[in-house]
């Protein structure tokens, strides 16, 4: 059997093993960011900032509905997105935008009754469900229509709606 000798080069090499401490662990999170120190499994504090709060807007907005106002008035931020859902699936940015959009669809349609229910609060805004006995103009076609909105709100104004339909 052929003895293994130690050369000064391999016993600096484990002497030096045996007395260095790994590095420290670096607290950066993926993208360079230095942690918070917070655990990311406890809840963190939720605002809309200032302003109308979204029960306030909520019930505005479906009051008005229901009285057969259209919108909201000040409620709506200039830069307000407006998204429509299945079968759409597009956006409008802004609020010329989205009364544009809403002033299409009127004039191409007749409404017969409608009513909204609600508001659903959340944390960050609120949802609407609204039910409408529409005509499609063009065709003379009457549907009952059911869909529901959810409102995101910051700073007392609503900055995006969202339309869902149902799906069958």
């Amino acid at each position: 059997m052929a003895k293994r000798v130690a050369t000064k080069s391999s016993k600096k090499s484990a002497k030096t093993r045996k007395t260095s401490k790994a590095p420290a662990k670096s607290k950066k999170k993926a993208g360079g960011k230095k942690a918070s120190g917070r655990n990311p499994l406890h809840p963190v504090p939720v605002s809309t900032g200032a302003g109308a709060s979204p029960m306030e807007l909520g019930q505005r907005l479906v009051a008005d509905f229901n009285a057969g106002k259209m919108d909201a008035g000040a409620a709506w931020s200039d830069k307000v997105v407006s998204i429509e859902g299945l079968g759409v699936s597009m956006a409008w940015h802004g609020r010329k935008a989205m009364e544009a959009k809403g002033a299409q669809w009127m004039s191409e349609h007749a409404i017969h009754g409608a009513r909204a229910e609600g508001p659903y609060v959340g944390a960050t805004g609120f949802g609407v469900k609204f039910e409408m006995d529409v005509e499609t103009k063009a065709t003379g076609k009457r549907e009952m229509m059911t869909e529901l909105a959810f409102y995101t709100v910051k700073n007392g104004k609503i900055v995006q709606e969202e339309f869902c339909y149902a799906a069958w």
